[in-house]
């Protein structure tokens, strides 16, 4: 889809939304376009229960996009008005002096997933390897080009064949075996994953060894996190590198719009987590303004204090 085209597309959605929205908020509640992920993914998931929670309070456009570095785009060129982000996204992306965050809302885990009868059995081996980096405009896919540059498997004879694949397409080239592993970002776990590790054995692979060179890039970026024993059939826990996912705005955003907001992931937290979400809790006091690499928004700064203190 061109880019023309998909702006086009995403418009029309955002205007349905906003009518469906406008039809059942009650008059005078604010109404924001919030800049998702893949159909099937962690961020529109999140996204929906957010819209959910937040209903009485602001009226949210959930849309459905490829992910954090679309919706920074989207968000420095105010077709949005809030974005889901990878911290390290947000970091590198132009224009991110202007982005603040309203809060850290959960943490991704990266994950690079093989066929565990004849995929690769660690990161080297996807030198010469069919990969999905993830899809265009995708957080995912510009962490993965990270890793595997900080592991010498960059563009060239060492470094494996990429290509950049939707999320749903990486999942069924990866069960037929036209690529070898694909790398996805996102909560765990994940339940199309899940589904293919029902249908096909998979393994995750620990590719925990790039994270010094990564935190020397990138040191607010990346945590190490443990994907725990029985996520997708594996029989002890798999080490990983987890990243902070942001709800970022641009500063100008509406002051009472943000206080909310905040008040929303205070209040509504556990509406907040996904079903069957494991592993790092979400939305907690201590990890709610831990936003780094972005600063908070000066009207959430203010609402934690009077909250928490």
């Amino acid at each position: 889809m061109t880019e023309v085209s998909r702006r086009g597309f995403l418009w029309a959605g955002a205007a349905l939304g906003a009518i469906a929205l406008a039809g059942c908020a009650p008059t005078g509640i604010p109404v924001v376009r919030l800049g998702c992920g893949e159909a099937g993914g962690s961020y529109l998931q999140f996204g929906e229960l957010l819209r959910e929670a937040a209903g009485a309070e602001v009226g949210i456009t959930a849309l459905a996009t490829q992910g954090s570095v679309e919706n920074l785009a989207l968000l420095g060129d105010q077709e949005i008005d809030l974005a889901l982000s990878l911290a390290d996204a947000a970091a590198e992306a132009p224009g991110h002096d202007a982005f603040v965050a309203i809060g850290r809302v959960y943490q991704n885990y990266l994950q690079c997933v093989v066929r565990a009868d004849d995929g690769p059995r660690s990161l080297p081996e996807l030198a010469g390897r069919v990969v999905s980096l993830g899809a265009p405009g995708s957080g995912a896919a510009a962490t993965a080009r990270r890793v595997l540059d900080a592991a010498g498997l960059g563009p060239g004879d060492r470094g494996p064949v990429t290509v950049e694949r939707s999320f749903r397409d990486a999942v069924a080239d990866l069960e037929q075996g036209r690529i070898d592993a694909l790398f996805w970002s996102g909560g765990i776990p994940t339940p199309q994953i899940a589904d293919l590790a029902e249908r096909t054995p998979i393994a995750v692979l620990d590719i925990t060894a790039v994270l010094p060179e990564l935190r020397r890039r990138s040191p607010d970026a990346y945590v190490s996190t443990m994907i725990p024993a029985g996520v997708y059939g594996a029989s002890a826990p798999v080490p990983a590198i987890g990243v902070a996912n942001l709800l970022v705005a641009r500063a100008d955003l509406d002051d009472l719009v943000v206080e909310r907001l905040v008040d929303v992931l205070i209040d509504d937290a556990a509406a907040l987590v996904p079903p069957g979400a494991l592993g790092i809790q979400y939305l907690t006091p201590a990890s709610l303004i831990d936003t780094l690499p972005l600063a908070l928004h000066p009207a959430a700064e203010r609402r934690y204090r009077q909250r928490y203190g």
